[in-house]
Formats: structure tokens, C-alpha cells, sequence
């Protein structure tokens, strides 16, 4: 199963459009939105993935994301917005999303073990790591490019538990 992971789009609408290019391109079976997508009205660029990813595509709030119950009527038609933290099961595989977990949180999930894959974003910084016990922490970076320049978003591959982060 492959798993496309999303975060801090904050109303880019041209690299929201790329990034739902390059997951429909891959195939992705899940789309997980890390939060700030921050307006409503980004939901006409993920309206243009693919059928069965919009069935899969699940999404947390994130701290730049003001009108939360107009993007829950608007986006929420293809995202399954489920608040602030998502806690799920994919192919067997136990998720637990969350837009800004401190460092101590994330490293305190991850060696519980309770989850074999944790995504955050807020950071607008990606990262890939592989806990001792097996576990996979991803943050795609920032889809919007603002902060560092580098337009980023991650899909990862749960038969191996393996992230590609990927420039748009």
C-alpha cells in the first residue's frame, strides 16, 4: 500500500495541484493531509485526484486553519477531517497523525510502539526517521515551498515502511 502524506499547503494553490498530480501519477491508495490548509477554498485542487484517493483522503486540523467548520463543509466533502489528531489502521498498519506534536511527543509514540507510522507537519521542515523499534516518523515538509524554498511532500510504502520524501 502507498500512503501520500501532505502538509502545510496554506492556500498554494498551483503546488496543491502539483502535489495531487504526482500522487495520482503514483497510485496512492491514502492521502493524509498534516493540516494549514488554511482556506476552504483549496478544496477545488484536491477535487481534481483521483476517485479512489478521494474516498481514502483523511486530513487533521492544523494551528493556520481559522475557518475550521466552513473547510469541514467545503473540504470536507472529499476529506475526511477528523479533528485534531487522526489514530487509524491502513493495510494493518497503525497511523497516528497530528499537525504540531512537540519533539518529546513524538519521540515518546514512537517508542511506544503503539504506532507503526507517525506523520506530523507544522515544522515546514521534512523529515524521515526510523525508530530502533522498527517505527517510521514522516513529515513531508511544506507543500506551500514559503518557508524553505523546497515545495515537499512524502509517499511511503507500508510493505517496507519506507518514506520517499519528493520535491514538486
Amino acid at each position: 500500500m502507498k500512503i501520500g502524506v501532505i502538509s502545510d499547503t496554506h492556500d498554494h494553490m498551483e503546488n496543491i495541484a502539483k502535489a495531487v498530480k504526482k500522487f495520482n501519477e503514483k497510485n496512492i491508495d491514502v492521502l493524509i493531509h498534516c493540516g494549514d490548509y488554511v482556506s476552504p477554498f483549496t478544496f477545488r485542487a484536491f477535487d481534481e485526484l483521483n476517485p479512489n484517493i478521494k474516498n481514502n483522503f483523511y486530513g487533521v486540523y492544523g494551528n493556520n486553519d481559522g475557518d475550521r467548520l466552513f473547510l469541514q463543509k467545503i473540504l470536507g466533502q472529499i476529506c475526511q477531517l477528523v479533528g485534531m489528531e487522526l489514530i487509524s489502521e491502513f493495510d494493518g498498519i497503525r497511523v497516528y497523525a497530528n499537525h504540531m506534536p512537540n519533539k518529546e511527543t513524538v519521540d515518546s509514540i514512537a517508542k511506544s510502539g503503539n504506532f507503526e507510522i507517525i506523520l506530523f507537519g507544522h515544522t515546514h521542515s521534512f523529515l524521515s526517521k526510523k525508530y530502533d523499534n522498527g517505527v517510521l516518523v514522516v513529515n513531508p515538509g511544506e507543500c506551500c515551498g514559503y518557508l524553505s524554498g523546497k515545495a515537499t511532500i512524502a509517499i511511503i510504502d507500508t510493505h517496507i515502511l519506507e518514506a520517499k520524501i519528493i520535491e514538486i
